[in-house]
């Protein structure tokens, strides 16, 4: 599929950034502490969300100018607020992207409205698909070919933005043909797909987020993203990468604000820390420029292309953590407390560092061979 082609459908125009936060406003930060001290899950500020563009900005059919930039954006101004919805924003998003580049134009064309606007939610199954295609785990889904489509069995632990109807894409190994993988859609409650929640985190509580049992689960032709999987993987890759940067971006800001809160009355003792808000401030506005200079081609397949997408991943990690210390060491004891905003910040960070792919998955990438040798850079 050309990266620029723009499939029929209504377009219409996005939101400002000002009507963006507004929704942000108002129907998700009145949630946050419900979020993550509860365990919510945001469902009607989701919708809100989706309502106002949140999910559309980087499909063709429903943006003016589809942008992988903008969907990073919009996302790290919800993280900003509330990391957890930045997740389940990037959940949101991946679904759609997959449908973007899947070559099953119908399937496309029944789920992705529903998604871009809010009116169905997706999550992504493909942590382990994703470790497993790097040789760090092994296919936790097995399926058997049966007359209009496969039956599939096995467990996923931990997808997320889940519940009852939703949908989400992951990759099978046909059992028949150990070599064979198919990526799929598939729904959430129906006929032999459970959710089971068997594992509580420190963070991100309110993210929907379950294992999925799968006992021999019927999952028909039409809801087939690609069969055999073929080069599926690497045109998502770049864009289910870049995507995540979005809820670092929004941390990190927050962690920023945070410091030149703090400094409001501490600035005397904190003019003694190394790194004050002004150097995350720049730092942030480098990464920043970089992702948005990769994210203008997201189909992208060159070695040195992927490198740089790598390296800016797990740069924002890494900022990211470094911006949580910070704050903390800001606010001094008062970040401390159980409950207070600098706390919550840097579970939400250590998140950022260990989402697939995680720091120590974006190394081994990087220690490859073939993206060893290749430039840091693009420009």
């Amino acid at each position: 599929m050309s990266e620029t082609a723009v499939r029929a459908g209504a377009q219409a125009a996005l939101p400002s950034d000002a009507a963006l936060r507004a929704v942000i406003d108002a129907e998700l930060a009145p949630l946050v502490k419900q979020i993550d001290g509860d365990g919510l899950y945001p469902a009607e500020a989701m919708r809100a969300l989706g309502g106002a563009g949140l999910f559309a900005h980087h499909l063709a059919a429903h943006a003016p100018r589809p942008s992988i930039a903008a969907a990073i954006d919009a996302m790290a101004a919800v993280g900003e607020t509330c990391m957890s919805t930045a997740f389940c924003t990037w959940c949101q998003d991946a679904a759609g992207w997959y449908l973007e580049q899947s070559d099953n134009t119908a399937l496309r064309d029944e789920l992705q409205p529903g998604l871009a606007v809010g009116a169905a939610m997706g999550g992504t199954g493909l942590s382990n698909p994703m470790k497993s295609l790097s040789g760090l785990e092994t296919f936790k889904l097995r399926g058997r070919r049966v007359p209009g489509g496969y039956e599939v069995s096995g467990v996923l632990p931990w997808v997320s933005n889940l519940g009852p109807g939703h949908l989400f894409g992951t990759v099978f190994v046909d059992a028949d043909r150990p070599d064979h993988r198919v990526m799929a859609m598939i729904r959430c409650g129906q006929p032999g797909v459970d959710l089971k929640q068997n594992a509580h985190f420190v963070a991100l509580e309110g993210t929907g987020t379950y294992s999925v049992l799968f006992r021999r689960a019927f999952i028909a032709d039409d809801m087939l993203l690609a069969d055999p999987l073929g080069d599926m993987i690497r045109r998502i890759k770049a864009g289910f990468i870049l995507l995540q940067t979005g809820m670092g971006l929004g941390v990190t800001e927050a962690c920023i604000a945070l410091m030149r809160e703090a400094d409001v009355t501490h600035g005397h003792t904190n003019q003694h820390l190394p790194r004050r808000a002004d150097d995350f401030a720049a730092d942030l506005l480098a990464v920043r420029a970089e992702i948005a200079h990769l994210a203008a081609t997201p189909l992208e397949q060159a070695p040195e292309y992927l490198r740089a997408v790598l390296t800016a991943r797990l740069r924002i990690s890494e900022l990211t953590l470094e911006a949580g210390q910070a704050a903390l060491m800001h606010a001094g004891a008062r970040g401390y407390l159980l409950g207070s905003p600098v706390n919550r910040r840097i579970r939400e960070g250590h998140f950022v560092a260990i989402i697939t792919p995680s720091i120590r998955h974006l190394r081994g990438e990087l220690s490859r061979p073939e993206l060893r040798l290749a430039p840091e850079r693009l420009h």
